[in-house]
């Protein structure tokens, strides 16, 4: 194999690559990534066997061929080396010589045979869905991931596609957000998958702000499509919880506030907190809403907003992140709070006339 590329093309699809490879994989081909070229393009493929990704770039073959290289070396040589093009060849013994004006650099390989095949999913006809829709919503929801391991089940996204309705929902026990849209969604196609939660955060990457991302998809794996880059993930085995039953449906108090004030509130009330007490108390009543944290050895913190509330005097706490997480994702300029009592979950959404499509259900914090 023997190229010659731009530094800077090169890098930036290396750096799109290498954040798939495991710092701390058993298998040391894991490490490195793969590079094909034919037909006037480079491809870069790297895995940690659950999620792989390819990218390609435009170059001048000389010799078609393949290598293995470390995407973290590789990376770093690039980012060091002057913007000029790049001449790559593997030579005998898996030995790259790559070339920059008068740098001469020599990089151990390994053989790329090693490296695991990526599946195609040839012969299975694609969802196409719009990029930035799909961004939003991931983005909306993937905060909600559970990190916990021994909830394998809660530890990705739920896509789920039917009857005209497309719903990314995620949870970790302690809150769910749920996100839908039905703006050029099929109606006769049905789908339901758990994708892995490091798949969603590489989709939140690289997703572009316009055209169409192919989604391809069987019981087991998935892809994403768009561009000049492809993502493969197996999915997450086991049941996803009845997000329908979570949201609550007779909550009989609801508070109205701006949306730029409450975050400035609780985005306050949060420099009091620490990681042993973190909590913030809401007193709701008539045209008003109270916000205090009190910290054993930080101190105490109080403030006072106006709200559209008409109701009984009501007192719950929640995890002021919980609340950050949602409120920066909002575009509305009102957000409502809905509530039962201090020991019932709490819905935190946008306020608009519209159906509901972005519902947050937040477990309160014991007074």
């Amino acid at each position: 194999m023997k190229i010659r590329i731009p530094r800077q093309d090169l890098l930036d699809t290396v750096n799109k690559v290498k954040t798939v490879v495991s710092p701390k994989s058993a298998l040391p081909i894991l490490s490195h990534i793969l590079l094909e070229a034919k037909d006037s393009t480079l491809k870069l493929s790297a895995t940690d066997l659950k999620v792989s990704i390819e990218c390609t770039v435009d170059c001048m073959v000389d010799e078609p061929g393949s290598l293995t290289v470390s995407s973290q070396r590789l990376s770093m040589v690039l980012s060091e080396l002057p913007n000029e093009e790049i001449m790559l060849e593997l030579g005998e013994s898996n030995v790259i010589s790559l070339i920059c004006g008068k740098i001469h650099t020599k990089l151990f390989s390994m053989a790329a045979e090693e490296f695991p095949p990526i599946r195609s999913f040839e012969n299975i006809e694609p969802l196409a869905l719009m990029q930035p829709m799909l961004r939003k919503m991931f983005a909306r929801t993937s905060f909600a991931i559970c990190s916990d391991q021994a909830r394998y089940n809660l530890t990705g996204l739920l896509i789920e596609l039917h009857d005209g309705k497309l719903t990314t929902v995620a949870t970790d026990g302690r809150r769910m957000s749920l996100c839908m849209e039905t703006e050029g969604i099929s109606d006769g196609i049905r789908l339901k998958m758990i994708v892995p939660g490091k798949m969603i955060a590489e989709l939140e990457r690289l997703l572009g702000s316009d055209g169409t991302v192919n989604v391809y998809f069987d019981e087991t794996q998935a892809a994403f499509s768009f561009g000049s880059v492809r993502l493969v993930t197996a999915l997450i085995e086991g049941n996803f919880p009845n997000y329908e039953v979570v949201v609550p449906k007779k909550h009989d108090k609801e508070a109205v506030i701006n949306a730029a004030r409450f975050t400035e509130a609780v985005r306050r009330t949060r420099t009091m907190t620490n990681e042993k007490f973190n909590s913030v108390r809401f007193t709701l009543e008539s045209g008003n809403l109270m916000l205090k944290v009190v910290t054993p050895e930080v101190g105490e913190y109080q403030e006072e907003t106006p709200i559209e509330y008409e109701g009984e005097k009501v007192e719950i706490a929640f995890n002021p992140d919980f609340l950050l997480d949602v409120l920066r994702h909002v575009d509305s300029e009102m957000v409502c709070l809905v509530f039962k009592d201090s020991m019932s979950p709490g819905v935190l959404k946008p306020f608009t006339e519209a159906p509901d499509t972005y519902i947050n259900v937040i477990m309160p914090i014991r007074l």
